[in-house]
């Protein structure tokens, strides 16, 4: 994508007269960020972050991963930990929502309310709150794509919200771009209600481990499993599946799975 870039302005960051507290064009930070009207401020952050328009895939799984979600309005994945499926998911929806503004309003994040092996109990607050806890890894890789004062600035704007599962039924999801994680942990129900809220120009991105499941001990029991088999062969609708192979985070990872896969339950 080229930078517009006026005579006399170096590549450090843009000054703008518009609007001092945002930046509404291309903006190029002091250390390579590439992004397109996410309403940054000019002062946030100073470390170096992922250009949403320059990315450097760790496997050809995660590349074909990333031209899916373009191509497709639903799109569903499985795989193993540390394969990139989070990364990958969060920061083309970012990449997606910076470059059609005006289609795509707002990211909302979806998450299966279920607990790992151990139960938190009641937890106080508004619905944001409670969710907190649930989505703290999507905002942790979020803030690691963008920085978290960037982060905290659209979910401030309006244009990333946490909706739980709970509250979605009898709503239309228009003009916005739904990542779901976790999705091993929703039933075949949940599944079914969370595909069909899709509505005008969305677009979703759901994913998920079939072998880190908390809720089911037989990994076909999940929605995700359910959905990722029924849905095949729909043109609108992009499946694919990460192997152990395509593990990028740490070797040990793939080790780990080796020894655990089948002995737990």
């Amino acid at each position: 994508m080229a930078i517009h870039q006026p005579k006399g302005t170096s590549t450090m960051a843009k000054k703008h007269t518009r609007n001092k507290n945002s930046v509404t064009d291309l903006y190029v930070t002091e250390t390579g960020l590439l992004t397109d009207n996410l309403d940054f401020d000019e002062n946030n952050g100073n470390g170096k972050f992922q250009d949403l328009n320059k990315m450097e895939f760790r496997s050809d799984r995660q590349k074909e991963f990333w031209e899916l979600i373009s191509k497709k309005e639903i799109t569903l994945c499985s795989g193993p930990a540390g394969t990139g499926k989070s990364y990958i998911s969060l920061a083309k929806a970012l990449q997606i929502f910076s470059k059609e503004r005006r289609i795509y309003k707002k990211i909302i994040v979806v998450k299966p309310v279920v607990e790992a092996d151990e139960k938190l109990g009641y937890l106080p607050g508004s619905v944001e709150e409670k969710l907190e806890p649930y989505v703290y890894s999507t905002k942790y890789i979020l803030e690691k794509i963008l920085g978290k004062a960037r982060i905290d600035n659209l979910f401030l704007k309006g244009k990333l919200e946490v909706m739980a599962l709970a509250y979605m039924r009898g709503i239309n999801i228009d003009n916005a771009i739904v990542v779901c994680e976790e999705a091993q942990n929703m039933t075949p129900k949940q599944m079914k209600t969370l595909l069909t809220r899709i509505g005008e120009n969305s677009k979703f991105i759901i994913s998920g481990d079939h072998e880190q499941s908390d809720r089911y001990r037989k990994p076909t029991d999940s929605g995700l499993y359910f959905a990722m088999n029924k849905l095949k062969n729909i043109p609108d609708i992009g499946i694919i599946e990460f192997e152990q192979s395509d593990i990028v985070r740490n070797p040990i990872i793939g080790k780990i799975l080796e020894r655990f896969n089948g002995d737990i339950e």
